[in-house]
């Protein structure tokens, strides 16, 4: 089989059963592959034949897909793998971008921001109670202070 049929054939079982943007990247991948494997030495039919065939292959990237949930951000779907095996995660550690994603949809992390928030209105309530007990006391007095001087004036006129 030349690398041709082989593409098509790959081209033909993805299409329909997943993304456009993952078929083509599988595409370029293979199509680089049995370039890069003939320019070494071997011949495309020995590379094509090492690969296996692209119905089997096409079934893998297929499951791999599903699993993911096509484009979900909660979980690695198959775009997330590179050529060499690495995810995109562990590639972008080894550059000077240093990316690290942090999945915020799991259960943990909501009761974290649950009680973050409940942490953050008792942090304002026990403030808004300290001004008051510290007022309150002195509102006697104040309001002693204010009822005399009332007093007077009004004795005064």
């Amino acid at each position: 089989m030349s690398r041709q049929e082989f593409l098509q054939r790959l081209r033909d079982a993805l299409t329909g059963e997943v993304q456009g943007n993952v078929i083509e990247e599988n595409i370029r991948y293979y199509d680089e592959y049995i370039r890069t494997e003939a320019s070494r030495g071997a011949t495309e039919e020995e590379v094509i034949d090492s690969i296996g065939d692209p119905r089997l292959i096409a079934r893998t990237i297929i499951d791999a897909s599903e699993d993911a949930g096509d484009e979900s951000y909660g979980g690695r779907d198959y775009d997330s793998f590179n050529r060499s095996g690495q995810t995109i995660y562990e590639e972008e550690s080894r550059s000077s971008r240093n990316f690290h994603y942090v999945d915020l949809n799991k259960w943990y992390w909501k009761l974290l921001a649950a009680v973050v928030i409940v942490l953050f209105f008792f942090l304002i309530f026990s403030i808004i109670s300290g001004i008051f007990a510290i007022l309150v006391p002195l509102m006697g007095p104040i309001l002693l202070i204010l009822l005399v001087l009332w007093f007077l004036c009004g004795i005064r006129r």
